[in-house]
């Protein structure tokens, strides 16, 4: 069943970055620096584990609000992670669903408080595979927080 629902989402996924880079021009691309601390659940423990990440990623967004975004760096348990997502722009506020390859999992991310360099950001991870895995490295949640540095907007 977890499989299934996995392909489903994975399919699903694929047609909506695909479909949404084809219709429409990129308005706007936004390269950036990210740092993110956080908390993971690791299967079969009882405590939380602590972690931080430093990225280097692309957002690109549409005329229609449409955001496709990735973004690979450094981690701490896992020295490496990224993330690829589409979502929608609400004003300021970016909201993406996305895959992350290693540790494996999917993700809900949210931007607020909009400052003049940068914003930060918010997300919260699951894993619906078996928390076992060597892709997942042991979570099966991670909850995280951080700030998003511009470091350029094209127009």
């Amino acid at each position: 069943m977890k499989k299934k629902i996995f392909s489903s989402f994975l399919l699903l996924f694929f047609l909506l970055t695909s479909s949404a880079q084809e219709r429409t021009s990129v308005l706007s691309e936004n390269s950036f620096i990210e740092w993110n601390v956080g908390i993971a659940f690791i299967a079969d423990e009882s405590f939380p584990f602590p972690g931080t990440s430093v990225l280097w990623g692309k957002t690109h967004v549409n005329e229609n609000d449409i955001i496709f975004e990735y973004q690979a760096g450094f981690a701490f348990p896992s020295l490496i992670t990224g993330k690829i997502g589409v979502g929608k722009m609400f004003g300021t506020t970016k909201v993406i669903a996305g895959i992350r390859p290693f540790p494996f999992n999917v993700f809900l991310q949210s931007s607020f408080a909009t400052q003049k360099n940068g914003y930060w950001i918010a997300a919260a991870e699951l894993n619906p595979l078996n928390a076992n895995t060597a892709i997942s490295f042991g979570s099966k949640v991670i909850v995280n927080v951080g700030y998003r540095w511009s470091l350029n907007v094209k127009k």
